[in-house]
C-alpha cells in the first residue's frame, strides 16, 4: 500500500542500479501511498528518511480516520470565509453588516488569498501583529480574530485542514476605559444643538436609557398613557436599512424586552399621539441609523463632546442618574434591559458610591472597652 521510490537510481538490465534520465534533478525520494478509496498519492522528498517518516505519518492518519487529501487544503481562506459568512443566518442584520465590514476591511485583504495549506500559527500571528502595527484598535482586532477563528473552524469541519492555525495567538490588550457620563448641562447643550426632530429623540433617550434602535423604532402602539405619564413597551428595534421605510427586528437580547415608565414631561415631549413611528424626520420618514449618526456628530462637535461618542452617551447618562438617585444594580439592569446586575456592574460599578466609609461609621465605637477600674 505504501513504499518509497528512488527517482535517481533505477534497476538496470542486469539488475544493478543505474542512473535514471532524471538523475540529479529535483528531490530524489518519492513517497507513494494509496488512500482508503484506492486513489494513488505521491510526494517527493530530498531524503529517504523524510519520505519514510511521511509515510508513517500518513499511515497513522489513515488508520485513525484523520487523513485529509492534499488538494482539500488548496482552496483559499477567502473561499471558506464566504461560505462561513453565508452560514451566519442566525445573526441580526446589523451584526451581519459589522461582520461584512470586518471581513472586507481586515481579514480578506491580509489572508484572503492564502491557501489553507499555507496557514499555520506563525502566519496568523503575523497577521494579528500587522493589524496592530497598522493602528487598528485592540477591540477591533479582537472582533476580527473571533471571526477568523470561526472561519478556520469551518475549514476543520469541512476536513480541509486537520487542526486550526488559530492556536496560542497573542492579541493586543484591550484597555477598559471607565464610562464617564455626560453632565446634565452638557446633555442639555447637546439637545439644544440638535434639529428639532432629533431633540425629541435626545429627550426620550435621556429619560429612558433606550438604545438608539429602540428609540428610532418606537411606535405609538407601544406607548400606553397612565396616570402620571406612560408605559413604553420595548419589544423590538429598528434595524439598519438603506431606505427611509422602517424595518423592525428583535431587540438586542431577550433581556432587552421590558416596560419602561416615563413621566408627564417626557410624554409631552413626544407630541400628539398618532399612528406608526413616534420619532420621524422632518419629512416624516424613518430615522435610520446613518441619518441619526450624521445628525449627532455635528451637534456633539459644536458643544465639545469628544469624537467616538454617539447616541449611546444618553444611555450612559440615564444610568448615571439612576445610580445617583440610589437605584440598585438589579433595578438599573431591568431598566436598561441588561441580562443581569453583573452586566450592569461590569459597566457602571465605579459610579456607585463607595460604602467603605459608611460601614466604618456604622460600626465605629458601638462596642467599647470596659471603663478602667
Amino acid at each position: 500500500m505504501a513504499h518509497v521510490e528512488d527517482r535517481w537510481m533505477v534497476p538496470g538490465p542486469n539488475g544493478r542500479k543505474v542512473k535514471s534520465p532524471r538523475h540529479g534533478q529535483g528531490s530524489r525520494w518519492l513517497a507513494v501511498w494509496h488512500e482508503n478509496d484506492g486513489r494513488r498519492r505521491k510526494r517527493a522528498f530530498k531524503t529517504k528518511d523524510a519520505a519514510e517518516a511521511h509515510l508513517d505519518h500518513v499511515g497513522v492518519e489513515l488508520r485513525s480516520g484523520t487523513y485529509i487529501a492534499p488538494e482539500r487544503a488548496l482552496v483559499s481562506l477567502g473561499d471558506v470565509a464566504e461560505r462561513w459568512f453565508q452560514e451566519q443566518v442566525h445573526q441580526r442584520a446589523t451584526s451581519l453588516d459589522v461582520i461584512r465590514r470586518r471581513l472586507d476591511n481586515t481579514i480578506l485583504p491580509t489572508l484572503g488569498d492564502r491557501r489553507l495549506s499555507a496557514l499555520d500559527r506563525t502566519v496568523i500571528q503575523a497577521a494579528v501583529s500587522g493589524w496592530t502595527a497598522d493602528g487598528l484598535a485592540p477591540s477591533t482586532i479582537h472582533v476580527a480574530y473571533v471571526y477568523l477563528v470561526g472561519i478556520c473552524s469551518l475549514a476543520v469541519d469541512e476536513r480541509r485542514i486537520p487542526v486550526t492555525p488559530c492556536r496560542r495567538i497573542n492579541l493586543p490588550r484591550v484597555e477598559v476605559v471607565p464610562v464617564v457620563p455626560l453632565t446634565t448641562a452638557k446633555v442639555q447643550e447637546l439637545t439644544d444643538a440638535l434639529p428639532y426632530e432629533y431633540q425629541r429623540m435626545a429627550v426620550l433617550g435621556a429619560a429612558t436609557g433606550m438604545r438608539s434602535g429602540e428609540l428610532r423604532g418606537l411606535t405609538w402602539d407601544r406607548v400606553t398613557p397612565v396616570a402620571g405619564g406612560a408605559i413604553i413597551r420595548v419589544d423590538r428595534q429598528m434595524i439598519s436599512t438603506r431606505t427611509h421605510e422602517p424595518l423592525w427586528g428583535p431587540p438586542k437580547t431577550p433581556s432587552s424586552v421590558r416596560n419602561i415608565s416615563v413621566g408627564e414631561e417626557t410624554l409631552k415631549s413626544l407630541g400628539d399621539p398618532g399612528e406608526g413611528l413616534v420619532l420621524r424626520t422632518e419629512r416624516g420618514g424613518a430615522m435610520t441609523r446613518p441619518l441619526a449618526s450624521s445628525v449627532f456628530r455635528p451637534a456633539a462637535d459644536s458643544v465639545g463632546i469628544p469624537r467616538g461618542s454617539g447616541w449611546h452617551e444618553l444611555r450612559h447618562y440615564h444610568a448615571s442618574l439612576l445610580i445617583a438617585r440610589g437605584s440598585s444594580p438589579v433595578a438599573v439592569a431591568h431598566r436598561l434591559g441588561h441580562k443581569d446586575a453583573i452586566e450592569t456592574l461590569r459597566t457602571y460599578a465605579h459610579l456607585w458610591a463607595d460604602d467603605d466609609e459608611r460601614m466604618r461609621d456604622a460600626t465605629d465605637g458601638l462596642i467599647r472597652l470596659p471603663d478602667a477600674a
